[in-house]
């Protein structure tokens, strides 16, 4: 099976997503390519939050005047969480059970570098 494009919707950071995941696992149900575009549509998100968040103070004024902290922060938080999910529900069947811990290692490192 031919390598699946990257969706034209998505942005720099969600096709380099796309194509890091879809050059090690092969997707045949479409559920679960939904489920790859919707994590790389949150990938964009939280690269732009992050630029957002190089102009911003992280600590902000609270509505009665406290201290608190940006909430683009707790955005990144939650939407990295949900991609977190969204991604470990993809159904990954390598062809054998080494396949599956360097497919592991290389998704892994590929999203912390």
């Amino acid at each position: 099976m031919a390598k699946l494009p990257a969706p034209k919707v998505l942005a720099k950071d969600g096709s380099a997503l796309w194509n890091n995941v879809t050059s090690l696992i092969t997707f045949e149900d479409p559920r679960e390519t939904h489920t790859l575009r919707q994590a790389c549509l949150l990938e964009d998100d939280v690269a732009r939050l992050r630029a957002e968040l190089k102009l911003a103070a992280l600590i902000v004024q609270g509505s009665t005047g406290q201290p608190v902290e940006n909430p683009l922060l707790g955005a990144i938080r939650n939407a990295t969480a949900l991609q977190a999910r969204l991604l470990s529900s993809i159904n990954v069947v390598p062809a054998s059970v080494n396949d599956l811990s360097v497919a592991g290692r290389r998704l892994v490192s590929s999203r912390y570098a």
